[in-house]
């Protein structure tokens, strides 16, 4: 089995479904959805593939609408769609959920042992910065500082829009002269990362999170470069690689 060159110089993260745990942060807060749709029999991964659609497309028509107000309008929308009852207060409080999320156990130690073996931390997330904050702080906990942070609200567009690919080539090449064969993407969703990666000429670690549906399970065909089970494991290789 191959592994990754040691040539690279930049890890272009995905940060939730990677190394936030989005599904499971999202599953408290959507629990008076997720109630409702036991009694119907709906099940979970119908449900979060839905809502995963739903996300994308607000997205998509409303490029610059700030992650807490996608992700209220993705609650409203969702709860239509399987004619959930819902309150307002609920889909405000899911949008302001971000910072609850919980980071992957593995998360925080990976990221410091992949900085010391000498490589630029970056992040490429569908988040705005205020939200980001709060795990920020999970995620630097082991003492890995983040050398980029690109958002969407900062670039105007979400993944996998490949303007958001474009930002982070040109701003790794011009802030710290890292050519584009020089980044590999570390992500968990296929869709948001892995796919438009590869159309920009990225090459893509995935990070296998057990259980994840969002930007996956639709996904079969989409091959990443490397395949890893844990954010633990992608290290190791890592740390093998660069010794």
């Amino acid at each position: 089995m191959s592994t990754p060159s040691k040539d690279y110089k930049a890890l272009l993260f995905d940060c939730y479904g990677t190394l936030i745990n989005w599904e499971g942060g999202m599953q408290n807060a959507l629990q008076p959805l997720l109630v409702q749709i036991r009694k119907q029999n709906i099940s979970r991964d119908d449900f979060f593939k839905q809502l995963g659609s739903i996300e994308t497309a607000i997205q998509t028509n409303e490029p610059t609408k700030l992650y807490p107000d996608v992700l209220a309008e993705t609650y409203r929308q969702v709860a239509d769609h399987f004619k959930l009852q819902y309150t307002e207060d609920e889909a405000v409080d899911f949008g302001n959920s971000v910072p609850e999320w919980p980071a992957f156990p593995d998360s925080a130690k990976a990221l410091k042992r992949l900085q010391d073996s000498g490589l630029k931390l970056v992040i490429l997330s569908n988040i705005n910065n205020d939200s980001f904050a709060a795990s920020r702080k999970k995620l630097e906990k082991e003492g890995a500082v983040f050398d980029e942070v690109y958002t969407a609200q900062n670039i105007g567009s979400y993944k996998p829009s490949l303007n958001n690919f474009d930002y982070a080539i040109s701003h790794l090449q011009k802030d710290h002269g890292i050519s584009k064969d020089e980044i590999l993407i570390v992500a968990n969703s296929k869709l948001h990362d892995i796919q438009p990666g590869h159309k920009v000429g990225l090459k893509g670690a995935w990070i296998d999170r057990a259980g994840g549906v969002m930007g996956v399970s639709a996904f079969t065909g989409v091959e990443p470069a490397w395949t890893y089970d844990s954010m633990r494991e992608f290290a190791d290789v890592i740390e093998k690689v660069r010794a």
